[in-house]
C-alpha cells in the first residue's frame, strides 16, 4: 500500500489549504457583544492583536491575546471563533470543540461555524482511520458500508463516539474500534458540512470537504455529485477533489486485488 502516505499527505495539504482560506475569508466583525465600557473595548483590542498574531503564526502570543479577549467579553463571537480555530491548529481538539459550541450558543448564525465544527470532525476521522489501517490495512482501508453504526440521532451518535473513545483508552490496539470511530467522526462531519452548504452554497471549504467526507464514508456517487457542484463555481477546488477521488478509486482496486490474493 505505497499510496497510503501520498493519500494522507494530499488530504492534509488540502485541509491546510482550505483551513487557511477559511480564516482569511472570514470578515472580522468588530464590536461583537452587548453593552459598552472599558472591558468591551479592551476585549476588542486583544482580539485584533490576537487575530494578527494568528495570521503571522505567532501561536503563543495569539493564544494569550485571544484568551484575554474572551475573558473580558465572553460574548465576543469573533474571538471565540479564532480561539477555537487556534486550538484546532494546536490539536487541542476538546478545547476547540468547547469554543465552537460556545460560539454556536452566542450566535447560531455565525458565518462558517458549521464548517469549523465539520473540519474538526473530519480531521479526527482521518486520524482514527489512519490508526485503524496501521493495525490492519486490508481490513480497514475501505469503510464497511454493509454495517451501519447503531444510533438513532445526533445525541446517540455523540454517545457512541465517546463509547469508542473509551474502548480505545482501554485497548489502543483495537483496529475495529478505530475504524468505527472514524466513521462516527465522518458522519458528524458530513452533517455539519451539509448544514454549512445549506447556509452558503458557495462555501468552497464545506462543498469540497463534503465530497471528501462522502468518499471516506464509502459513497462515491455522492462524492462525484459534489465534484459537479463545485465545478460550477470553483474549478480549482473541483480539480483537487477530482484528484483525491480518482486516487481513492485506485486504492479500492488495490485493496480488492490484495483481498483476492489473500483468499
Amino acid at each position: 500500500m505505497q499510496e497510503k502516505e501520498e493519500r494522507m499527505k494530499q488530504s492534509r495539504n488540502a485541509f491546510a489549504w482550505v483551513g487557511m482560506m477559511l480564516l482569511i475569508s472570514l470578515p472580522l466583525l468588530s464590536g461583537c457583544g452587548e453593552g459598552g465600557g472599558d472591558k468591551i473595548e479592551q476585549a476588542e483590542k486583544h482580539f485584533k492583536l490576537g487575530a494578527q498574531y494568528f495570521e503571522e503564526e505567532q501561536m503563543e502570543d495569539a493564544l494569550r491575546e485571544l484568551r484575554k479577549a474572551v475573558e473580558l467579553n465572553p460574548q465576543h463571537a469573533d474571538a471565540r471563533y479564532h480561539l477555537g480555530s487556534l486550538y484546532h491548529v494546536l490539536k487541542a481538539y476538546s478545547r476547540a470543540l468547547k469554543e465552537y459550541e460556545e460560539l454556536l450558543r452566542i450566535n447560531p448564525n455565525y458565518p462558517k461555524v458549521h464548517t469549523a465544527f465539520a473540519n474538526l470532525y473530519y480531521e479526527r476521522g482521518l486520524m482514527a482511520w489512519s490508526r485503524a489501517v496501521k493495525r490492519d490495512q486490508i481490513a480497514y482501508w475501505l469503510p464497511d458500508t454493509t454495517r451501519k453504526l447503531p444510533f438513532e440521532d445526533k445525541d446517540g451518535l455523540v454517545a457512541l463516539k465517546q463509547e469508542y473513545l473509551n474502548k480505545i483508552n482501554v485497548d489502543s490496539a483495537d483496529g475495529e474500534t478505530y475504524s468505527k470511530l472514524s466513521q462516527a467522526y465522518f458522519i458528524l462531519a458530513g452533517d455539519e458540512y451539509e448544514m454549512a452548504v445549506k447556509a452558503d452554497p458557495k462555501d468552497t471549504t464545506a462543498q469540497l470537504y463534503l465530497g471528501m467526507t462522502y468518499s471516506e464514508q464509502g459513497y462515491p456517487h455522492k462524492a462525484w455529485a459534489q465534484y459537479e457542484v463545485i465545478k460550477e463555481f470553483d474549478p480549482n477546488a473541483a480539480e483537487l477533489l477530482n484528484t483525491i477521488l480518482e486516487q481513492k478509486e485506485r486504492e479500492e482496486k488495490d485493496i480488492e486485488e490484495a483481498k483476492k490474493k489473500g483468499s
